[in-house]
């Protein structure tokens, strides 16, 4: 019976050959132990997020503003920070590459250990249940036992279709709603740091300026009264009591669209699995009309009431 070979490459040992970009996969190689870390540390940052969420909620339909940027700002940092930044190093640590040679795969660790494991010996793939930290499968092998490493992938086909060039046995893998899921994902969802930049920094100006305005005209009888009467440093202070409330405000609203994102992509992937890109693309676009558009029509309507 084949079995696994395992081999720690020595730090001075040179890398193997350049293989074709279709064979190697740069993924995350979770333990058991690890992976259920990470999903708690998340499920505290998602519990913080919530909460902070009702919060902000219950503060518009009653027309208050008890959230105050001081407890969310360290709220947030400890609630949902701390937790994403625990997931951040485990993901650090479980960085490996699968390269897919003419007989096995072998996955290289971030500490240079490598597990080789032949295309025969692998008798199916088992996707996670729950996307968490990331989509991702199992490998179940001829011996019973499974893969020790649980593999994640933003978008795990590919590397299917390329196992299953190589015979090794899928079963239905391929068509299961959380790499479904995760393929839409990938191509759907806008990760970069510029439309973070420009929806969580650069918009909040547009409100908050609205409000500032008006309470310079309000108080100062101009635009710039303040800064006339106290100067430039009492002008951008007030402004910046202004902005870091709707900045944060807009921050949770953006979490809260994100999160009802992935639940409608999520269920879709498991109940319509045809309508899995069509349900993102639209959920997608509809979280950036409400937040851009339907955020300038709230102040309109907060400003004319």
């Amino acid at each position: 019976m084949s079995t696994l070979s395992v081999y720690h490459r020595p730090l001075s040992e040179p890398l193997p050959p350049t293989v074709a970009d279709d064979a190697r996969f740069r993924l995350h190689a979770w333990t058991p132990a690890r992976r259920t870390v990470a999903m708690l540390a998340q499920a505290v940052a998602l519990g913080s997020l919530l909460f902070f969420i009702g919060w902000l909620l219950k503060d518009i339909l009653a027309g208050e503003q008890t959230l105050t940027p001081e407890p969310l700002v360290l709220g947030l940092l400890a609630g949902v920070g701390v937790p994403l930044l625990l997931v951040a190093a485990l993901r650090f640590l479980a960085r490996a590459t699968l390269e897919v040679g003419d007989t096995d795969v072998t996955l290289t660790l971030r500490t240079r250990a490598m597990l080789e494991i032949p295309f025969h010996t692998v008798t199916a793939v088992r996707p996670w249940t729950l996307p968490l930290p990331g989509p991702g499968v199992v490998l179940r092998l001829t011996s019973g036992r499974e893969l020790e490493y649980g593999l994640e992938a933003e978008d795990a086909l590919p590397l299917l279709e390329v196992l299953r060039r190589h015979g090794a046995t899928l079963g239905d893998a391929a068509s299961h709603p959380v790499l479904r899921y995760g393929q839409a994902r990938k191509a759907l969802w806008r990760k970069r740091w510029y439309h973070l930049l420009l929806k969580l920094v650069v918009f909040p100006v547009v409100p908050a300026a609205i409000f500032f305005r008006a309470h310079q005209y309000i108080a100062f009888g101009g635009a710039f009264g303040e800064y006339h009467q106290r100067g430039l440093a009492a002008y951008l202070g007030t402004f910046a009591r202004y902005y870091a409330p709707v900045a944060l405000s807009l921050l949770l609203i953006a979490c809260l669209w994100r999160g009802v994102t992935e639940l409608v992509s999520f269920a879709t992937a498991w109940g319509a699995p045809s309508w899995t890109r069509g349900a993102r693309r639209s959920v997608e676009w509809l979280g950036r009309l409400i937040f851009y558009a339907g955020i300038l029509a709230f102040t309109a309507w907060r400003f004319l009431a």
